[in-house]
């Protein structure tokens, strides 16, 4: 018996409805991660500006590691807060001067133990510096073409930025795939679409290790998975940089190793 156009007008809309409660979801995280993986790409070139401005900074100012935290976190405030004019920069930078994050994620939790940036310095060598006598490099200004006196007076840094994601739903998915991308985290215990299948989020064949050796903060893994567990989803982004020095490198600004310290300003 033929249906009614009135019958065949609630079938195809029931139908519809299904289908879109099936790819709304999906619509939804399309459009959130891409925002969420474009302001991703914009803090990496903050980084990479920032790690320039950092060496820089340090290249002027005897390697002190001061000068290039505040060079560096004056950089990346544009991913934490909103610095349209150069008194709410200064407003910025005064309420995380001391390098602390202090943002309110997309669930309104204010997060602010974790760093901005933390600064390893690869070059000149911690031991030669500190055997420096009167603290200083007396023969900074001599000529050499010896590449061991260039690397001396070369300062090396890398840095780790710490970028807070803040788009909803699409932090915390991205977050669940670096982590199982770094083997950090499996992804799922199991294959949602064959539940028998076990491990479905390995990553025997996959994945890489994060380097996480040095950092003044401890291992970048264990941070990632332990702020995850509270609901903070940063993401880790690592440059590197290097500059002639400009003033001769001092001791006193070593003391501490070649990291710099988090809780020194």
């Amino acid at each position: 018996m033929a249906s009614s156009p009135f019958q065949r007008r609630r079938r195809e809309s029931g139908q519809a409805a299904v289908e879109a409660a099936l790819c709304l979801p999906l619509v939804v995280f399309l459009i959130l991660g891409t925002l969420q993986l474009f302001m991703l790409l914009q803090a990496r070139i903050l980084a990479q500006v920032a790690v320039y401005r950092a060496v820089r900074a340090g290249s002027l100012n005897h390697a002190n590691c001061k000068a290039m935290t505040h060079a560096a976190v004056v950089t990346m405030l544009p991913t934490v807060d909103a610095t349209p004019t150069g008194a709410k920069l200064a407003e910025a930078f005064r309420e995380r001067s001391d390098n602390r994050l202090r943002v309110r994620g997309s669930s309104g939790k204010l997060f602010s133990e974790g760093p901005m940036v933390e600064i390893v310095r690869e070059s000149p060598d911690v031991g030669w510096v500190r055997g420096l006598a009167g603290g200083e490099d007396l023969l900074f200004d001599a000529p050499t073409d010896s590449a061991a006196e260039l690397r001396r007076r070369t300062l090396e840094i890398r840095m780790v930025a710490w970028y807070y994601m803040r788009i909803p739903f699409a932090d915390w998915v991205l977050n669940r795939m670096f982590l199982a991308h770094f083997k950090l985290k499996r992804y799922t215990a199991a294959n949602p679409l064959m539940p028998a299948q076990k491990n479905a989020g390995g990553w025997d064949d996959g994945g890489v290790t994060l380097p996480s050796g040095g950092w003044p903060g401890g291992d970048l893994g264990d941070r990632m998975v332990q702020w995850s567990a509270q609901g903070h989803y940063l993401f880790p982004i690592q440059v590197h940089a290097a500059m002639r020095m400009m003033t001769p490198v001092k001791a006193t600004y070593f003391q501490g190793g070649a990291a710099c310290g988090l809780h020194s300003f």
